[in-house]
């Protein structure tokens, strides 16, 4: 069998694998398998699928993209999908912070090039993460009343595949990337965690529940699949 596909793909082998999948993310093609599975049965199912995969990579291709980031004045970030004009101030080390409409940072007026760059996106990453923990500790605590549940905690984390996750114990975890996107979009991901704290599968009265707190779910759902990538500082 001739077998010259248009992409490159990854074997991955596990010895807790039973069957065979195709996974596709961020353009990169992998194809998991159990341990011993044959070259040729590994072939065989990429040729296979691979209309399905061309497909599904022009896709991805074709999502929007977050803009390239120079840490410069006059950039505009996103908070809560609303836009913000970054604002460097020369003088002593200050935490960054939202003042109207616009992003202040302040660095030390001695650093240049990369290095000023780095503490720029350095302390964009600090604000971020520290207005996405508060955000995201009231909206869930929001949520979680019209339920009449409660999260053992609620965190933000750097994820680079997931948006939000909750333990079996409760706690509630969220990308921090997260509040970039419009607020629906953030209320969205919190209604589908807390909702996990009655449900912990995605079935139907998982999905009734998520619909209930928010009637137009799949609108936030489907920008957020369609957009995810363009989440970045």
């Amino acid at each position: 069998m001739n077998f010259a596909p248009n992409f490159n793909f990854e074997v991955k082998r596990s010895t807790r694998r039973k069957t065979l999948c195709l996974q596709i993310r961020d353009g990169h093609v992998q194809v998991m398998v159990p341990v011993r599975t044959p070259e040729r049965q590994i072939t065989a199912l990429v040729d296979k699928h691979s209309d399905w995969i061309e497909k599904k990579l022009a896709e991805q291709a074709a999502r929007p993209k977050a803009p390239p980031r120079y840490y410069e004045a006059g950039e505009i970030y996103r908070y809560l999908g609303q836009e913000l004009e970054l604002e460097i101030v020369d003088g002593a080390p200050w935490p960054a912070e939202i003042v109207g409409r616009g992003l202040v940072v302040t660095i030390p007026k001695r650093l240049h090039g990369a290095a000023r760059q780095a503490k720029v996106k350095q302390r964009l990453h600090e604000l971020y993460r520290q207005a996405a923990l508060a955000e995201f500790q009231a909206r869930t605590e929001s949520c979680c009343g019209r339920l009449g549940v409660a999260a053992s905690a609620v965190k933000v984390k750097a994820y680079k595949r997931r948006w939000g996750s909750c333990s079996s114990s409760g706690e509630l975890s969220y990308n921090w990337r997260l509040v970039i996107a419009p607020a629906a979009v953030v209320d969205y991901v919190v209604a589908h965690e807390v909702a996990h704290l009655l449900e912990h599968n995605h079935s139907p009265d998982f999905w009734r529940i998520v619909k209930g707190l928010m009637p137009n779910y799949r609108v936030q759902q489907a920008w957020l699949n369609k957009n995810g990538g363009t989440l970045a500082i």
